[in-house]
């Protein structure tokens, strides 16, 4: 058994996280086709818990565990990681799946909430596993202090869903509390863990080039001090106290200066950063800089309690914000990062995916920002839900396009990850 985890290239791990990704595409065009054709034996709600859990766990965080775990143990795609982690990501795979199949069958019952919880272990384990393996030099360093934090914020974020267990036993009546608890765990998994663990990342693949960033320290220090008041940004929409709104206000408008300076610092290292990347890659890191910038904005502009109120209101909005971080930001960030490493290979196939891919988050996102404006301009636009319907279809078709090109060409070694 040992053996068999030690043998498990980078590669192949990834290519299974790109077939999950296809896998949640699909559970979100089911949604999407039993709007328009009621799909018999098919529960909508049911359906949902599987696809959000399942690109949580499966998708996003056995992506980030793997790109993390090759960071610190210095590991590339075309070699296998230590046994130790490979069980690691087999645990979570394997609690990504019943998770999948039992919030399917189920909904939220004793079998699904069981594998949760071995979800909500496996991270704690990475978390160890990082932690001992982790060298001096590298503690140092400001990718490492970002995977640090990121892995914090995903361990800390198992308190939301804690309190939510306890919401519907004790209190299952009280709807502020089920909503702040479960923007809790949404908050410190998107803007927590699944953000910053791309921002380590990314600085590390900076670092491996001997790029860093002006400012760099401070952006990080910005970024990190704001993320756990940033959480009251997702319940602005309670009464709270003047002063309690202002607070808020003042650490969006934080954390969106602290973006900016990374900006400036990306801005002022351009040509390095660019150099030698491909057209495709370059298009790619300005997608998802661009989508982070919007993210950042439209967090900053939810701070005014009466846009907060009308945005939380309208189910539209807060998908398209879900998704803007989701698909825009973090799958295209892993994306962009397996083709880099050259899991997906830089050849036609590999490109007509990664379009597709981008043209259905793109698509998603613009039909969703119609429904929400129409919303509250008042006025209706026909045609939605089979435009959400071919843009989910488009999802499906790139994320699958994009496994079938994965591991056609040798991924690269670990000296030159």
């Amino acid at each position: 058994m040992n053996r068999l985890f030690t043998g498990i290239q980078g590669g192949v791990w990834a290519k299974i996280c790109l077939l999950n990704l296809t896998i949640v595409a699909c559970l979100g065009l089911l949604m999407r086709l039993n709007i328009l054709v009621t799909i018999p034996g098919l529960d909508q709600g049911f359906t949902l818990h599987a696809h959000s859990h399942f690109a949580f766990s499966g998708w996003i965080s056995q992506a980030l565990f793997l790109c993390i775990a090759q960071a610190v143990t210095g590991r590339g795609f075309g070699q296998a990681l230590p046994a130790r982690y490979g069980r690691l990501l087999a645990f979570n795979l394997f609690c990504s799946y019943g998770m999948l199949v039992s919030f399917m069958i189920q909904g939220y019952a004793a079998v699904s909430i069981f594998f949760s919880t071995l979800s909500i272990l496996a991270s704690f384990i990475f978390y160890a596993l990082c932690r001992k393996d982790v060298t001096g030099a590298q503690r140092q360093q400001v990718w490492w202090k970002y995977l640090h934090f990121a892995m914090l914020c995903g361990m800390f974020s198992a308190l939301g869903t804690f309190v939510l267990a306890y919401t519907m036993a004790a209190r299952p009546g009280d709807i502020e509390w089920r909503l702040s608890s479960v923007y809790f765990y949404l908050h410190f998994q998107y803007n927590g863990w699944f953000f910053l663990a791309c921002m380590g990342l990314f600085h590390y693949w900076l670092a491996g080039r001997n790029i860093v960033l002006p400012g760099s320290g401070t952006v990080f220090g910005l970024m990190t001090a704001c993320v756990v008041p940033a959480y009251l940004l997702s319940i602005n929409w309670l009464p709270f106290p003047d002063y309690l709104h202002a607070f808020t206000m003042l650490f969006a408008f934080v954390q969106l200066g602290g973006w900016i300076l990374f900006l400036t610092g990306l801005w002022r290292s351009g040509k390095n950063i660019t150099a030698g990347l491909s057209p495709a890659m370059r298009a790619l890191l300005g997608a998802v800089i661009l989508a982070a910038s919007i993210k950042l904005v439209l967090q900053t502009a939810s701070s005014i309690p009466a846009v907060a109120t009308l945005a939380f209101g309208l189910r539209p909005v807060v998908i398209a914000y879900l998704h803007l971080v989701l698909l825009g930001i973090i799958s295209l960030f892993l994306v962009g990062w397996f083709y880099q490493h050259h899991v997906l290979p830089d050849n036609p196939l590999s490109r007509k995916g990664i379009v597709i891919f981008t043209s259905g988050i793109i698509a998603n996102e613009m039909c969703l920002a119609i429904l929400g404006i129409s919303a509250i301009c008042g006025f209706y636009v026909g045609y939605m839900p089979e435009a959400l319907a071919a843009a989910g279809l488009a999802l499906v078709s790139g994320s699958w396009v994009m496994f079938q090109s994965a591991g056609r060409k040798a991924a690269v070694a670990a000296s030159s990850f």
